[in-house]
């Protein structure tokens, strides 16, 4: 079983039931469901698929709502060759401000400041920058473009003005809306499109919290200004994702795999979750093998320290959805074989993981353990999922077991680097929580009677904040509980005596 986890974004081509159940089998850990596309009113058909697929499975699957934040795109474009409306370099493009459906060199857009905030001199660029236009001329309510790189302009592709201040607001009203359904459906996840300061992150959690959700936030990367105030923007998350196609559109395209190692670095260093995303087996859309680029690229986001890599229209409304996740779960699976003998070969120091939490130095000793011991994996009860998560960033060669009592924390483990989660009721004594970790480990088959394991919680896992112990158990043998302190003295003062 893989430790990385695949995300997989939801749309015509995986959302049956069927199709979902195959995802999940092939290696996919979330779902994301992109607010960009569609209505609320689908996306709850294809929420509901999804809890269909993930009961019929048996599985722990996290949802992530992408939230469309102030993404400009163009408005309706006609279909006149190829899917929409052709133009080649050197030819006009007039942008209105009323909403028009696009046909004959004029186009409009779902934002209604694009006309006030691009300047002449300004770059237009289309579809993540592969149709590219500079400002030429403008009007009160229009702007005229000159094509420098041709293409298909075609119904509601991203439009990005990398040298025009924008006037969007971080949050849009479509947003709310979508934050208001995802409280009501219970979503595990949201990623915040566009995160231009901590601000955006801090007022969303505010607004969670006075409908009293605790979905958990994750900053999607993809504008020149974050990476200014990025480690606020970590802070204030409960997760990153590093959204490639707006930030090489946004900024030099060269500089995109230096912040994507910079960003995985703080992340670990935080010790919270990472996403890498966009493009990942681009090609795989159309054709059922990926190119060796792509390749590549999901196996150096894995060494470099990801938790998650994402595919978008892979399988949204890719020919082959299930090739892809299991192309990317094979890339994962011999990535990680060569971490795991490294691991072993070269003995890198532990994880520099910033963290106040006693778990994190249980963490480090346990890490310390699995090197000398060897044992078949870790077993972690965590109240809140924070141990896991502490215990994930270290990266441990064999699986973690993350158990909990709490439906909502089991699904957001699933984005979790190493843990599978597992439900296990709380146990009063330690006594009985290894009687259950045994039942477990053996009837899932992580483990056989007489393998060696590690087992970490305190003397009271059904309260939070406890998990301050750890211990190595052999799979099978009873425990004895060791004597409390007064019994312990007077053991030692009769045998003295």
């Amino acid at each position: 079983m893989i430790r990385t986890k695949i995300v997989a974004t939801m749309g015509p081509a995986c959302s049956e039931v069927a199709s979902l159940i195959q995802l999940f089998e092939a290696g996919v850990g979330v779902c994301r469901v992109n607010f960009s596309h569609g209505t609320l009113d689908s996306a709850l058909v294809t929420l509901r698929n999804i809890r269909e697929a993930v009961a019929a499975s048996k599985t722990q699957i996290a949802v992530l709502g992408d939230l469309c934040g102030p993404k400009i795109r163009l408005g309706k474009v006609a279909d006149v060759g190829g899917g929409g409306m052709p133009i080649k370099v050197g030819e006009m493009l007039t942008i209105v401000g009323e909403p028009i459906v696009g046909a004959d060199g004029r186009v409009s857009s779902t934002y209604p400041g694009l006309i006030d905030d691009v300047k002449i001199g300004d770059r237009v660029l289309i579809e993540d920058g592969l149709i590219r236009f500079v400002c030429t001329e403008k009007t009160t309510d229009q702007i005229i473009c000159n094509c420098t790189s041709g293409g298909i302009l075609k119904s509601s592709k991203g439009i990005n003005l990398p040298n025009s201040g924008v006037s969007l607001p971080s949050i849009t009203e479509r947003d709310w809306e979508c934050v208001d359904w995802a409280v009501q459906n219970h979503l595990d996840y949201l990623a915040l499109s566009f995160v231009r300061k901590a601000q955006d992150l801090i007022d969303l959690r505010q607004y969670l919290r006075d409908k009293v959700s605790d979905i958990h936030l994750i900053a999607k990367i993809e504008k020149a200004e974050a990476i200014v105030e990025i480690d606020a923007i970590i802070e204030a998350s409960d997760g990153l994702m590093v959204a490639r196609g707006d930030l090489g559109v946004e900024m030099d395209v060269a500089r995109v795999p230096i912040i994507q190692k910079d960003l995985i670095r703080r992340c670990q260093a935080a010790g919270k979750p990472v996403i890498v995303a966009t493009q990942m087996l681009q090609s795989m859309i159309e054709a059922s093998t990926p190119t060796r680029a792509e390749v590549s690229d999901v196996a150096n986001a894995i060494i470099d320290g990801t938790d998650a890599v994402m595919l978008s229209g892979e399988t949204s409304v890719g020919k082959f959805p299930i090739g892809s996740v299991l192309t990317m779960a094979h890339v994962a699976e011999v990535t990680e074989d060569y971490l795991d003998s490294r691991f072993e070969a070269d003995v890198p120091p532990p994880p520099h993981v910033r963290t106040t939490l006693p778990s994190g130095a249980i963490a480090r000793g346990a890490l310390q353990i699995v090197r000398e011991l060897a044992p078949k994996l870790v077993v972690v009860w965590t109240t809140t999922g924070a141990t896991a998560r502490v215990f994930s960033k270290h990266r441990f060669p064999v699986p973690i077991i993350g158990l909990s009592s709490d439906p909502r924390v089991l699904r957001r483990m699933a984005m979790l680097y190493g843990v599978i989660a597992h439900e296990m009721p709380a146990c009063l004594e330690m006594i009985d929580l290894i009687r259950n970790v045994d039942a477990l480990v053996i009837q899932r088959k992580f483990a056989a009677p007489a393998d060696r394991i590690v087992i970490v919680a305190g003397w009271s896992p059904a309260m939070p904040g406890t998990m301050n112990g750890m211990m190595i158990h052999t799979v099978g043998q009873p425990w004895i509980p060791m004597p409390n302190a007064q019994v312990l003295r007077q053991l030692i003062k009769a045998e003295r005596e």
